[in-house]
């Protein structure tokens, strides 16, 4: 079995705020003379999104709960995802933040960190990623959350500030959706958080999959971020 080199092919989306990428590896398998095949090629589209009024300079730590959620219909039974990528994607996410120099809080409960990563992954079609949701009633598992006082409750949305400008943006089932949200856009007063960067790797976990596919899109979700790095701290 020979395997096609790993390709990337960029075409136009939201720039600047998105950038569309298709991933395709191909596997073809030499058998008896004409018993040659081609198996099925998975392609997996990744986009990032950002706000583009944030100064990203401004971050330096993150925490990040070790779960993927799965984003279940409002109306209708959800399409089981296997968690058996979970692992990977988690660990690929928090490796190349922290390639970028950032810092995990280890204990954002009581110290808090500049952003929470939040990951999750999409389990029917047509998802609409960039609605605004009561966040916490997905999240409020985690107990890194005590950094805010008088806390969290399920009345609390999160707000996507490219959306005005993608509009409504669906992935299929399978999908995996990265958010950075800085802990410095908490908004009592309207009872939101906003989002200053996403990765989407679309219906990445549908069909065939391997580990290099897995990390390959989630790599491409920053190589198409450079503006995602901490700043270097000056000592005294």
């Amino acid at each position: 079995m020979t395997a096609t080199p790993l390709s990337w092919r960029r075409t136009r989306g939201y720039l600047p705020l998105a950038a569309l990428v298709a991933l395709a590896i191909g596997f073809t398998a030499c058998g008896d003379d004409d018993n040659n095949f081609v198996n099925p090629v998975p392609t997996v589209a990744v986009a990032t999104f950002r706000d583009t009024t944030f100064d990203f300079g401004t971050l330096h730590t993150f925490a990040m709960p070790d779960t993927i959620v799965h984003f279940a219909p409002v109306t209708g039974t959800p399409t089981d995802i296997s968690r058996v990528w979970d692992r990977t994607i988690l660990d690929r996410v928090r490796a190349d933040f922290l390639a970028r120099g950032y810092t995990e809080q280890a204990d954002p409960r009581n110290n808090r960190p500049d952003f929470v990563v939040l990951v999750g992954a999409t389990a029917n079609t047509n998802y609409n990623a960039f609605v605004s949701y009561p966040w916490y009633g997905a999240w409020g598992f985690y107990s890194g959350w005590g950094w805010y006082a008088p806390g969290f409750n399920a009345g609390w949305g999160i707000v996507y500030p490219w959306y005005p400008t993608v509009g409504i943006t669906s992935y299929d089932r399978g999908t995996v959706v990265v958010t950075a949200i800085p802990t410095l856009s908490v908004n009592p007063l309207n009872s939101t958080v906003s989002a200053a960067w996403a990765g989407v790797a679309t219906a990445l976990l549908n069909g065939t999959i391997t580990t290099d596919i897995v990390n390959g899109a989630i790599d491409e979700m920053f190589r198409q971020s450079p503006y995602l790095s901490a700043p270097a701290v000056t000592p005294f």
